[in-house]
């Protein structure tokens, strides 16, 4: 789950259940952990103090048990718990006594662009627990499979089976089959998007093969996060040869960047480019 064409940053995040950070290079899942309160610090890409964290969270990475989950797929799980938490203290009216708007997330600039993509993926993980209990889609057995330790048994355990589709191990399920996020800003825009939308960031998710990762699902939830939002847009896709599962999220940035550019002199930045629908950044050939 690495941004490091983008290059500039690893951030660290740290948790109060575990002694070592956790590292990622996507910036909006960093953004979201500040934003509710946890120490969250950034380095350069390639500092040597990154690459010795990562030489040793590789060495660890070695060492660990087969069916212990990876350090990258356990943040994952914790930002969704996060997010479900969250979600459920909106819909009952819970005041939150930090709210996200009022922490300074030390992303300056970026921090409105990089808020809309987490908000949008926030939005497809909260449809992708509501599988099962608030739609129609019945989830497969298969993906029991996916939280299976040693020694248990979801047929002998009475309890597990109840439990076993709540929102919160839905998401847990889908999490630990998650094997890459992608945050693009400034994407090229696809030929059948929104003609109102100029600029937009882009976020994907890949999905490994697993019987239990269903496209119709994955529909569903990309639906759901887009709602009747039209700065939002969102696909599905299969690769037919080895069965990834790919959502694309699109979220529109033009009233951020225009926002933004009230506030710098003519002249202090580069332009944003701006492409046709179906264009791209032009080829350069080497010679």
């Amino acid at each position: 789950m690495n941004n490091d064409h983008q290059g500039a940053r690893v951030y660290l995040i740290h948790t109060a259940q575990h002694p070592r950070p956790f590292l990622t290079t996507v910036p909006f899942v960093a953004r979201d952990f500040a934003a509710w309160g946890y120490r969250v610090d950034h380095h350069a890409a390639d500092s040597a103090y990154i690459v010795e964290v990562r030489a040793r969270e590789k060495m660890q990475h070695m060492r660990r048990k087969a069916r212990s989950a990876s350090r990258r797929t356990k943040l994952m799980e914790i930002w969704a718990h996060e997010v479900l938490e969250r979600k459920r203290g909106e819909r009952g009216n819970v005041s939150m006594t930090t709210p996200a708007e009022e922490v300074d997330t030390g992303f300056g600039a970026i921090e409105a662009r990089v808020k809309k993509a987490g908000d949008v993926v926030q939005d497809f993980i909260n449809g992708v627990a509501a599988l099962g209990s608030e739609c129609d889609c019945s989830i497969p057995m298969s993906l029991d499979d996916i939280l299976l330790r040693p020694g248990a048994d979801f047929r002998k355990d009475g309890k597990n089976v109840s439990m076993r589709h709540s929102q919160q191990t839905i998401a847990t399920k889908y999490t630990r089959l998650l094997y890459a996020v992608r945050y693009n800003p400034n994407t090229p825009l696809p030929a059948w998007s929104n003609p109102d939308i100029v600029y937009a960031d882009q976020v994907i998710l890949e999905f490994s093969h697993h019987e239990a990762i269903q496209k119709e699902h994955l529909v569903h939830a990309v639906s759901s996060a887009i709602g009747k939002n039209e700065g939002r847009m969102g696909r599905v896709e299969k690769c037919t040869r080895t069965g990834v599962k790919r959502v694309l999220l699109w979220v529109d940035v033009g009233d951020v960047l225009m926002g933004a550019a009230g506030f710098v002199e003519e002249g202090e930045v580069d332009p944003v480019p701006k492409y046709e629908r179906g264009e791209g950044p032009p080829v350069y050939v080497k010679g």
